[in-house]
């Protein structure tokens, strides 16, 4: 099939697509940035007529000013009762909807009941566990909320793990700590410790504030830091000064990128290497013995190049053969022409990028996911840890320089959809394209050079090598610059990118894409 005749293929079977995407769509594909609103609701109980806690309003209060500083608009709620309780949840889910970044922060006592969570109020008086789904407030209320309201990141922080104060109180075999539950899609859920395990109510001694509100009120202000790194650095603090009794968790099915305080993240503390090791080992051993697909996944979510990843992997297929892209095998080395219209991507797919820079402080992190698919391109939304912006853009399918609306920080992308657009081969010719540097123009040859292995983050692949090359003069001197994409048949997008930049003998840009994270129909 010939190159000409593949695109009215692909374009019959964008224009089918398009004719089930909502009319929203169309306002997003002309490319668009818009900040969201940051929204908290923080509540901590403690006067319980059962058993009273030291330390939940404390936390509480010290949560939600870290919340003020990081820009939510913060609702501070203590010591509810349960009309308290309810009345709390139900306004705070009336005020989210889809351009809202929700956080809900809650300290004091929770019951797990046949796998359901139950938030537990001030004057709950509980004599058999029958009793708990009418004396406490099930968390599926306040998560059906959020998902009703499509807010595109909801976290909830569940620092509830204490002991059960109402045990003894019938022969109830109610199980201590929280059970685990599956995030829902958009949803980070947060335990302060593993799932079925107690938490301190305390830092120990005098402390006014439980190890996990303090690890957690400080390390969210750092700047750029994605907030699953926000978690694994509160989890690393917590394992250590509890000498691993108490393991923070998390279950997440984000599809963005999100950083309380956006920014560049800064580079880690000289430390930070043996404080990870002894949080992802702790994180592991509360796993390992599971037989639960989501506990792999959310152990390689949290460390995609850690330790045990191979092992996750193993285990995630055995579980669970259709996530078995978690540990993506080799395909063949060139797709079949016919099979062409099968590498575009759908509604949903998601990419996960780490963006590296030589003149940079730190890491960035950034996410694509589709919006849909038209005549036009791939309609994306775009979200980076460097700001609190959402970004609608179109990456079109043919060779060319793909810019976001509003973003300066890294090169523009190069073509991320091409495998989609025809047979690539080795020794293939793609045109010239043309990149502005330095105030000039600069011509970019564009070749296939074959195909290779390329290990990144989220596994390794056979990948087909595209290279930009090209030179001009910018001030009397020479202006150099080479962009490398690798595409991976499997993941429909770019797995590697690497650009680097001269202007006569200085380096004046060296920036490193890698893919961490995907999920692809």
């Amino acid at each position: 099939m010939s190159r000409l005749s593949l695109r009215s293929v692909l374009a019959l079977t964008a224009c089918l697509l398009v004719l089930a995407l909502p009319p929203a769509l169309a306002q997003k594909m002309r490319g668009t940035a818009i900040t969201e609103e940051r929204l908290a609701l923080v509540i901590g109980n403690a006067a319980y007529r059962t058993d009273a806690l030291d330390n939940p309003v404390n936390d509480a209060r010290l949560v939600a000013e870290s919340l003020r500083r990081a820009g939510f608009a913060v609702t501070l709620r203590e010591n509810l009762d349960r009309a308290g309780l309810v009345n709390a949840m139900r306004e705070f889910g009336t005020r989210l909807s889809e351009n809202t970044v929700a956080v809900l922060y809650y300290a004091g006592h929770g019951l797990q009941l046949r796998d359901r969570n139950y938030l537990i109020p001030v004057d709950a008086e509980i004599r058999s566990e029958d009793e708990i789904p009418i004396a406490g407030l099930d968390l599926g209320f306040i998560l059906g909320r959020m998902q009703f309201a499509r807010s595109r990141i909801n976290i909830v922080i569940l620092d509830a793990c204490r002991n059960n104060p109402f045990a003894g109180r019938s022969s109830s075999s109610t199980a201590q700590g929280l059970a685990q539950m599956d995030a829902p899609v958009g949803t980070l859920l947060a335990f302060a410790t593993a799932p079925g395990k107690l938490a301190a109510d305390s830092g120990g001694g005098s402390a006014a504030n439980s190890l996990y509100a303090s690890y957690l009120a400080r390390h969210l202000l750092t700047p750029g830091l994605p907030v699953e790194s926000v978690f694994k650095r509160v989890r690393e603090g917590v394992v250590r000064d509890t000498k691993e009794q108490q393991v923070p968790w998390e279950s997440s099915s984000l599809q963005g990128e999100f950083a309380f305080v956006p920014g560049v993240a800064p580079r880690a503390e000289a430390n930070a290497t043996d404080l990870e090791t002894a949080g992802e080992l702790a994180f592991w051993n509360s796993i390992q013995n599971s037989n639960r697909a989501d506990e792999y996944r959310a152990y390689l979510r949290q460390y995609p190049q850690g330790r045990f990843v191979a092992l996750a992997q193993t285990r995630l297929a055995a579980l669970a053969p259709q996530v078995a892209a978690a540990a993506p095998a080799a395909q063949p080395t060139s797709p079949a022409p016919s099979a062409r219209a099968e590498l575009l991507p759908q509604s949903g797919d998601t990419w996960r990028y780490r963006v590296q820079d030589q003149f940079r402080l730190g890491d960035l992190f950034i996410t694509a996911r589709v919006d849909g698919v038209s005549a036009d391109g791939v309609a994306e939304t775009w979200t980076t840890t460097s700001d609190a912006k959402v970004r609608t853009t179109v990456a079109a399918l043919e060779a060319g320089f793909h810019p976001l609306p509003g973003w300066t920080l890294s090169p523009p992308e190069f073509s991320p959809y091409l495998l989609a657009a025809g047979p690539l081969r080795a020794g293939q010719r793609l045109g010239d394209q043309q990149r502005r540097i330095e105030q000039v123009s600069v011509p970019l040859r564009v070749s296939v050079e074959g195909e290779e292995e390329v290990v990144v983050g989220a596994g390794r692949f056979r990948a087909t090598k595209v290279v930009l090359r090209g030179q001009g003069r910018a001030r009397g001197a020479a202006v150099s610059a080479e962009h490398v994409v690798w595409y991976a048949a499997q993941v429909k997008r770019p797995v590697k990118y690497t650009v680097s930049t001269y202007v006569g003998a200085s380096l004046r840009e060296a920036t490193v894409f890698e893919l961490v994270e995907f999920r692809v129909h």
